[in-house]
C-alpha cells in the first residue's frame, strides 16, 4: 500500500486506517466502524482497502444497505482471494490473490536447504481486478 500510494503522489500517512480486533466474532465490528465515517448520509471516504475477502464481504453488505454504489460511489478492495469467493460478490470483488503454493515452495526449499537467515523474501501477489474498484 505504502509504494502504490507514494506512486499515486498521495501521503500514505494521511490516509484513515481503522482495524478489526482479532477474532471471528469481531467481523461484526465492521458495519459500525464504517458507519463512523459517514456523515449524515455523506461517506468521508471513495475507497475501502480491506485485509481480507471476508472483511470485504462486510463493508459490502454495509455500504449497499445504505445505498450506496460499488464501485461508483465506494470502491472496495479486497485480500486474499478467497477460494469461489469473489465472483459471488455483485459487483465482483477485485482482490490481492494470496501466492499459497509459491509461498509454500520457498517455505519449504529454506527447510530443505537448511536456511537459517532471517531474510524477508517477497513474493508477487497478483491484482485481480474485477468489477469492485
Amino acid at each position: 500500500l505504502d509504494r502504490a500510494c507514494r506512486e499515486a503522489n498521495i501521503n500514505p500517512d494521511a490516509l484513515e486506517h481503522c482495524y478489526m480486533q482479532y477474532g471471528d466474532e469481531h467481523y461484526r465490528d465492521i458495519p459500525g466502524i464504517l458507519l463512523r465515517y459517514i456523515v449524515q448520509g455523506i461517506p468521508q471516504f471513495d475507497s475501502v482497502i480491506c485485509g481480507n475477502d471476508r472483511i470485504a464481504l462486510m463493508v459490502y453488505q454495509t455500504l449497499l444497505t445504505q445505498g450506496f454504489r460499488i464501485p461508483q460511489d465506494i470502491a472496495v478492495l479486497g485480500y486474499d482471494n478467497h477460494v469461489g469467493i469473489g465472483n459471488l460478490f455483485l459487483p465482483p470483488l477485485s482482490t490481492v490473490q494470496l501466492p499459497h503454493y509459491e509461498i509454500g515452495r520457498l517455505s519449504t526449499l529454506h527447510i530443505i536447504n537448511g536456511d537459517n537467515h532471517r531474510n524477508k523474501i517477497l513474493v508477487d501477489s497478483p491484482w485481480l481486478q474485477r468489477e469492485s474498484f
